[in-house]
């Protein structure tokens, strides 16, 4: 096993962290509109605000929440974690539309009224099953992802043009597409080590620019072809579908996720958690639907509340840790090693 203070340990775990969903979807809801230039100046935003919180101790060992609680107090923790339960039920109204309009090959009302049944069949298995993915089933889903996301890039992209709800979306695009664009980088703001454990941060760098590479050119605009290879409407359905399940999946571990920060905000249970996750997602269907919204629109929610926990987390940085007079609970360590998806790893 790769030693955790390697170079290669530390980039795997960012890795692991940051890739997922978000490279399925945001290749379909936004390419090729980021451009290079948008994606890599959201990478060194990025890595400059993980030196900031590396500098302050890092989070990879006690967890986000527990950083901003040990800074900046309890009710900042608490917005953090609130943070984390917003953006991450809103986001699964996302996931499941992603998912319909992988099965369908195509968007609108169809597609949402899919999408609402791809969201209720998964909380309903979250309901019943709170157990999530085992580590090795994590990874493997993982690696089939980026089988996925390799083979649509292949293909020229998720669907003819622009991909799923490719509407017009040039307007919007231009002045928020870096928002949407966190989506995919949900899971590093819990793998940040120490400052001191140089050869971990370098690592830590380093897996933050091999992800920010791999959507450069995800994201990329597609080559030109002459006509369609042979086979690849076929092609293009298997795609869609296998890319729809691991879309499902991965609603349905962020919704048993998401179930544990909604225990840690009001001490009620765990399935109290998934249905009123679920109903914040099926609104923001309804809602999405009504107002005829593409996907790359359902993807600012998460992806500004993702911005607003890593300003939390920055500001908490930049303040020196609070006394403690007495050792933490159970209950502080609650969020040690729970990172939430949205890109990215797995809730349960």
């Amino acid at each position: 096993m790769t030693p955790p203070h390697s170079w290669s340990g530390g980039a795997a775990q960012v890795l692991g962290a940051v890739l997922g969903a978000g490279a399925l979807l945001l290749p379909a809801a936004l390419a090729p509109q980021p451009g290079p230039w948008t994606g890599a100046a959201v990478a060194g935003v990025l890595a400059g605000w993980c030196l900031l919180v590396a500098a302050a101790g890092g989070t990879a060992d006690s967890g986000p929440v527990a950083f901003v609680r040990d800074r900046l107090g309890p009710r900042p923790a608490r917005a953090a974690t609130a943070l984390y339960f917003g953006g991450f039920a809103t986001g699964q109204a996302g996931v499941a539309l992603g998912a319909a309009e992988f099965a369908l090959g195509d968007s609108g009302w169809r597609a949402y009224a899919v999408a609402a049944g791809v969201l209720c069949s998964a909380a309903a298995y979250a309901w019943f099953a709170p157990r999530g993915l085992s580590p090795a089933g994590r990874r493997l889903r993982l690696a089939a992802v980026l089988a996925l996301a390799v083979a649509w890039r292949a293909l020229g992209g998720p669907l003819p043009g622009a991909g799923p709800g490719g509407g017009d979306r040039a307007g919007w695009a231009a002045l928020l597409v870096a928002v949407p664009l966190l989506f995919g980088w949900v899971g590093l703001e819990g793998a940040v080590p120490a400052a001191a454990r140089r050869r971990a941060l370098g690592g830590t760098l380093l897996g933050i620019a091999l992800a920010a590479a791999l959507y450069a050119v995800l994201l990329g605009p597609p080559r030109a072809a002459a006509a369609p290879p042979p086979g690849a409407a076929a092609v293009g359905a298997a795609l869609g579908f296998g890319s729809a399940a691991l879309c499902w999946t991965y609603c349905r571990t962020n919704l048993q996720g998401t179930a544990t920060r909604w225990t840690e905000l009001t001490g009620r249970t765990r399935r109290g958690g998934v249905a009123a996750a679920a109903l914040i997602a099926l609104g923001v269907l309804v809602l999405g639907g009504a107002a005829h919204w593409d996907l790359p629109h359902l993807l600012i929610g998460p992806g500004a509340a993702t911005a607003a926990l890593y300003a939390l987390i920055a500001v908490a940085a930049v303040r020196r840790p609070r006394p403690r007079p007495q050792e933490p609970t159970d209950h502080d360590h609650s969020d040690r090693s729970r990172v939430l998806e949205g890109a990215a790893r797995p809730a349960g």
